[in-house]
C-alpha cells in the first residue's frame, strides 16, 4: 500500500496540472497601444538651419570687421580713421548679435524637436453615427 501511495504521489508530482495546458495554449490577447498624434517637425528644423546659417555667417562678418579695424590701424586720414572704426565696431555687433541669435534658434529647434508636446486640437470635426459633428473642448 506504501508503494501504490509513493507511485501515485510521483505520478502527480510529473505531471503539469490540467488548468496550466488550458492555460498555456491560449494565446495572449493583444492589447492595443494608443497612438501617438504625430507633431510637424517643419518648424524644428527650420529653426535649426536658420540658426545655423546665423552662426556660420558669423564668422564671416568677424572677420570683415577684423579687416576693417586692422584698415583703422594702418590708416593716416582722419576722416578715414572714423569711418574704419565706425565700420569696424558695427560688423562686431552684427557678428555678435549672429551667434546669439543663432544659438536662441537652435535652442528653439530642440524645444520644437524634442521637448514641446503638442496640446491635442480644442476645436474637431467628426463624421460619425455616435459622435456630435463639432466639438469644442476648453
Amino acid at each position: 500500500m506504501a508503494a501504490f501511495a509513493a507511485a501515485l504521489l510521483i505520478c502527480a508530482a510529473l505531471q503539469p496540472a490540467a488548468r496550466a495546458h488550458a492555460q498555456a495554449a491560449a494565446p495572449f490577447p493583444e492589447v492595443p497601444l494608443p497612438a501617438h498624434p504625430k507633431h510637424s517637425s517643419t518648424w524644428a528644423l527650420v529653426s535649426f538651419a536658420t540658426g545655423a546659417t546665423l552662426i556660420a555667417a558669423s564668422f564671416g562678418i568677424a572677420d570683415a570687421a577684423d579687416r576693417r579695424y586692422a584698415d583703422y590701424l594702418r590708416a593716416t586720414d582722419p576722416a578715414r580713421i572714423q569711418d574704419l572704426y565706425n565700420e569696424a565696431v558695427l560688423f562686431d555687433r552684427v557678428s555678435s548679435t549672429s551667434v546669439l541669435t543663432g544659438e536662441v534658434l537652435i535652442a528653439a529647434g530642440v524645444y520644437l524637436a524634442f521637448l514641446r508636446h503638442p496640446a491635442p486640437s480644442r476645436f474637431g470635426l467628426a463624421l460619425e453615427p455616435s459622435r456630435c459633428v463639432v466639438s469644442l473642448r476648453f
